[in-house]
């Protein structure tokens, strides 16, 4: 570490209680933001039900198969809708604990000679087995996904504008699974 990087680490007057003001900030961020996590996923689940009874109740009273098949060429586009907030959120709430880490915890190190933050690092270290678990959640935003590309490698009989639904449903899924990238370089 240069000299002159070693004086910027060096805690000012003030400095100290403004760190931990934000440490405590985005401490409760972040608890806000786990919250938000959970209720999405927990949506995602509910619309899984009300979409399988209105499939239903669109098969009990004879829909025709056009209607039919439109609905499920739909749920793919709400699911990965729901799936873009999901993924901004856990996005930021990735790069919280990464700015505890690079930001905050060194200069409260310096001045304490301690590993003031060592949550992060060992949180970060525990949920490593868990990675295959993480990516569980998001199989309620995936799963909707794969209506499409059945309906088109089966061959189902599609109307032209329910075609291009699910083209646009195989984009969104790309577009999706392109944003979940984060989970491959979850913080240090």
């Amino acid at each position: 570490m240069k000299e002159n990087d070693k004086e910027n680490l060096e805690l000012k007057d003030g400095e100290e209680k403004w760190f931990i003001l934000e440490f405590k900030n985005l401490r409760d961020e972040l608890n806000d933001r786990i919250i938000f996590l959970h209720r999405t996923i927990n949506l995602a689940i509910v619309f899984w039900v009300i979409f399988l009874l209105a499939v239903f109740a669109l098969l009990i009273f004879n829909a025709k198969k056009e209607l039919i098949y439109t609905f499920l060429l739909l749920i793919p586009i709400v699911m990965d809708l729901l799936a873009f907030s999901y993924q901004t959120n856990q996005n930021s709430l990735e790069s919280i604990p990464k700015y505890f880490h690079e930001k905050i915890k060194p200069r409260l190190d310096k001045k304490y000679q301690s590993n003031i933050l060592g949550w992060e690092k060992f949180f970060a270290q525990e949920k490593w087995p868990f990675r295959f678990e993480s990516i569980t959640k998001v199989f309620p935003f995936l799963l909707p996904s794969l209506i499409p590309i059945y309906f088109l490698i089966a061959r189902y009989p599609l109307v032209e504008y329910q075609v291009i639904i699910a083209i646009i449903d195989i984009v969104l899924l790309l577009v999706v699974l392109e944003n979940f990238r984060y989970k491959l370089r979850r913080v240090k």
